[in-house]
């Protein structure tokens, strides 16, 4: 049974959008009828003036072009939301032979009120979205684990993971987490690279709808801007010429004044997060947040990872594909997976440190507008960061993972030109 907070939220989110469509429709019978047809085009006699129809087209065409602009944007929202979030799958939960156990130290730590340090991923515990409490670890767990859909992760070169090295998993979808995806409550899935819960759009804003977000907001600031503008300036035109006011224009400055606000916060915030190549849920914690990494030993270092050899590495490892079935700790140290090995070293950025940022707030503008002036103001194409083609990293990575590289000595020293 869905909980109250995620019904009214969903309510809300089904309600909102007929309601934005009565007030467009109202906001074009204010501007059209009381403004330009009635005082400018064709003024009623209480006016005593002149007809302007040269201002009073040029309004129309503006304010017409700048509110199908708007529309256009926001049903290109709407369709992404309902149509492509960005869900990810569900899988079937265990049944209570596969459950795990979890091991008697565990159970020790939690009795004595341990916390594990924060991490950049966290468990939010009203969504009941845990990471915690399944698997082996990089010592050599040993509890029965599902390792179903780990090719998806050990065949790229760099994943978010947990501190033993296995990606993040969700507890109530049953499934491991790409890179930045999280669940929501409000739709009971996970989701890439989740922003926000819109009840303005009604659902997810994910990276297959973010950049239309921010379109849309965008031209709800231009679009209230230009109608407080006229509003306000023929309100006190006619409380000069009438001593009166217009009802119908004074609730057209409060509803500009009102979205205007709304689309001003929204696109700042919105383009700031951007730039950052941040997400919403990010940003909470993103001056302290600590990722975690699992990132690809090269093949011709795997022989210096032998215990016999003298080059001692600094971070723990993971091999991929993990043992099928739980191991005792000699067992464990000593297992060889059939096939090609994936060695990962586990590393973690410093408190702050955003693997994603490409380094540049233009470059991070681009995952998620586009590469040209168009995809930047035409609701045609979706971000770059959507795109599934890559197979190395889930996400383009910056230079905080080429910096955790170089200091753990997994990229090739340059060699320098004998002199």
């Amino acid at each position: 049974m869905a909980r109250p907070d995620r019904r009214i939220n969903l309510a809300v989110a089904r309600a909102i959008p007929p309601i934005l469509l009565c007030i467009v429709v109202y906001a074009c019978y204010v501007v059209t009828r009381p403004l330009c047809i009635d005082y400018l085009i064709h003024p009623l006699p209480k006016y005593h003036r002149g007809s302007r129809v040269g201002a009073g087209v040029a309004i129309l065409v503006v304010f017409y072009l700048l509110i199908l602009i708007v529309i256009t944007t926001y049903l290109r929202l709407l369709y992404n939301v309902s149509r492509d979030p960005g869900l990810l799958p569900r899988a079937s939960p265990p049944t209570k032979a596969e459950e795990p156990t979890e091991p008697s130290d565990r159970r020790h730590r939690k009795k004595g009120g341990h916390r594990r340090p924060q991490t950049a991923e966290k468990s939010d515990s009203s969504d009941e979205d845990v990471e915690r409490g399944v698997g082996y670890n990089a010592n050599g767990g040993a509890f029965p684990l599902d390792t179903s859909g780990l090719e998806n992760f050990y065949t790229k070169d760099v994943f978010v993971c947990q501190e033993d090295g296995r990606p993040l998993y969700c507890s109530t979808c049953c499934i491991y987490k790409p890179d930045r995806a999280h669940h929501c409550r409000e739709v009971d899935r996970c989701v890439r690279k989740m922003d926000h819960f819109c009840p303005w759009v009604g659902g997810v804003v994910s990276e297959t709808s973010f950049k239309f977000f921010i379109q849309f907001v965008f031209y709800v600031l231009l679009f209230c801007a230009f109608s407080l503008i006229i509003c306000a300036t023929f309100t006190a035109e006619i409380k000069r010429q009438t001593r009166g006011a217009n009802v119908h224009l004074a609730i057209g400055i409060g509803l500009s004044s009102l979205f205007g606000l709304f689309g001003l916060g929204m696109t700042l915030s919105s383009v700031q997060l951007a730039m950052l190549n941040l997400t919403t849920i990010e940003n909470l914690n993103r001056r302290s947040a600590v990722w975690t990494l699992a990132i690809r030993v090269p093949s011709a270092m795997l022989s210096r990872l032998n215990p016999e050899s003298r080059w001692a590495p600094t971070f723990r490892t993971i091999t991929y594909p993990l043992p099928p079935t739980p191991l005792d700790p000699e067992a464990a140290a000593t297992y060889q997976p059939p096939g090609e090995r994936h060695v990962f070293a586990i590393l973690q950025t410093l408190p702050g440190e955003n693997p994603f940022d490409l380094g540049s707030p233009f470059q991070n503008l681009q995952q998620v507008l586009g590469h040209s002036i168009f995809d930047w103001f035409l609701p045609l194409k979706q971000s770059p960061c959507a795109n599934r083609k890559s197979t190395e990293t889930f996400y383009e990575l910056g230079p905080v993972v080429s910096r955790l590289k170089k200091e753990a000595g997994l990229e090739p020293r340059t060699q320098q030109n004998p002199t």
